[in-house]
């Protein structure tokens, strides 16, 4: 269990960094600093492509993370209900706050938009902080810890 306590605690400080790095961007209105969608190209403002492309960056990674917990939950924790089923929900949040991000720079940052993009990370961030305390409160159906892996093969230890 001590992998599945380390992903809900990285994706915790995950969400809360691509968080305070979105209000960086915000504050030093770097919003735009890359013109496409995915990488940074030829910026005109240095500066500000590299403070979006750091909120892209820790946006990435914190996509892996949850992604890497939503394999994990299914694989060994899929009995444990709560917790599959807010590794599932962060994931359809991460995805939708990735989605709001690419909305934000196609709309040249309409408020609305950017302000559905704050909401849905804070919806996040609330999700993975329940989600941890769930896991680091309590421990797994026992059904889910004796079966091990999805694959039949007993729990080694």
């Amino acid at each position: 269990m001590r992998e599945l306590r380390w992903l809900s605690l990285a994706t915790v400080l995950g969400a809360w960094s691509v968080i305070v790095i979105g209000g960086y961007v915000s504050h030093t209105g770097s919003g735009l600093g890359c013109s496409e969608l995915i990488a940074c190209g030829t910026p005109n403002d240095p500066v500000a492509a590299f403070v979006e492309s750091m909120h892209r960056l820790a946006a990435w990674v914190e996509g892996l993370l949850v992604l890497a917990m939503l394999v994990l939950a299914l694989w060994r924790y899929r009995t444990w209900t709560r917790v599959r089923d807010l590794t599932v929900l962060a994931f359809v949040l991460v995805a939708a706050q990735a989605g709001l991000g690419i909305l934000a720079v196609m709309t040249e940052l309409n408020a609305l938009v950017v302000t559905a993009h704050l909401g849905v990370a804070t919806a996040f961030l609330a999700v993975t902080v329940l989600n941890a305390a769930t896991i680091f409160r309590g421990a797994p159906p026992m059904d889910a810890i004796a079966r091990g892996p999805a694959t039949g093969t007993p729990n080694t230890g």
